[in-house]
């Protein structure tokens, strides 16, 4: 399928996500295709901005919520009618094609706050305050500051400014760490009883990049043995084999459709491991085949470790005896 895919600035889906709020699309297309656009923003980043992403109707449904198919299309035109999003199907026996896109009417605004963060937290902490003093002297009126004028600033104000808020949230990390990365690099740091990674950890990770790049030439390299340290960490957690780890991986890259372009690290492979793990039992044969899953070194246990040491060291007394 012939495609024009757009050319992408950076952090093109922080921006789109943002301007979808500050242009109050969800009055014009609702709320569902509003996660739609933003579920296909931010699987291009995940994809590095490298062309068109791939989804059957049944994975939207199931990612998003949707109650039926009829549900699904109803939210896909109102985002492509309104400009924010390209959908390209050749038939109805075909994977459907994504990406997203800047209405022209939208493109004024701009992607920076009304007014600097600084003077909004100062003015907005003076004003919170002198209200709840002015309306502590009254019971009632706090209920009725806070039902009719909330609504009215929401409804009115926010519709004559077109979505831009008078008090903006700060732009967010466009890198965020997922709880698992957290917690990873939490145990790279502190840990120091352990060796970070192993040299079969290390192959594996230059196993999965080699992988990567055979479908997605231009992906940049990673730190290698940071990703070697992060296998480390699945393994012990999962306890899995060297093994395991790579049939895991092989069969989410073997999935041409969805996993392929989604699971693109060892981070991301140990957010679904055990799906993973039990599909690539059930296809053993057939990915060993089509990706030739090679198994790294042997990777020794801290119990054999402790095991082959005590040895050495029985056999050193019994030399000197």
């Amino acid at each position: 399928m012939k495609t024009d895919y757009p050319k992408r600035s950076s952090h093109h889906a922080h921006k789109l996500t943002r301007l979808l709020f500050k242009s109050c699309a969800a009055q014009d297309i609702g709320h569902q295709a509003i996660c739609l656009v933003i579920h296909i923003a931010h699987t291009e980043d995940a994809a590095r901005y490298q062309g068109p992403v791939r989804f059957w109707n049944s994975q939207l449904m199931e990612v998003l919520g949707f109650n039926s198919p009829k549900q699904l299309t109803a939210a896909r035109d109102r985002a492509v009618n309104a400009g924010w999003l390209v959908y390209r199907r050749d038939n109805d026996r075909t994977v459907g094609h994504y990406w997203t896109c800047t209405p022209a009417s939208v493109t004024k605004f701009d992607d920076e706050p009304i007014e600097p963060v600084d003077s909004i937290h100062s003015e907005s902490g003076t004003r919170i305050h002198s209200e709840i003093g002015k309306h502590s002297e009254n019971g009632t009126g706090i209920h009725s500051e806070s039902g009719t004028q909330s609504g009215m600033h929401c409804g009115t104000h926010s519709g004559m400014h077109c979505g831009m808020p008078s008090y903006p949230t700060p732009n967010p990390d466009p890198n965020p760490m997922s709880t698992i990365e957290i917690a990873d690099a939490v145990s790279l740091v502190c840990d120091t009883k352990t060796p970070k990674f192993t040299d079969a950890d290390l192959e594996t990770a230059k196993w999965m990049f080699s992988l990567i790049v055979a479908k997605a030439p231009k992906t940049e390299k990673p730190n290698l043995k940071s990703w070697a340290s992060q296998i480390r960490l699945l393994r012990e957690k999962t306890s899995s084999t060297d093994g395991e780890v790579r049939a895991a991986f092989a069969w989410a890259n073997h999935d041409e459709e969805f996993w392929a372009m989604n699971v693109r690290s060892p981070s991301s492979l140990r957010k679904n491991f055990a799906k993973f793990d039990a599909e690539a039992r059930r296809a053993a044969p057939r990915i060993e085949n089509s990706t030739h899953i090679a198994a790294g070194p042997a990777v020794e246990t801290v119990k054999a470790k402790k095991q082959r040491i005590a040895s050495q060291c029985r056999e050193h007394s019994h030399a000197q005896n």
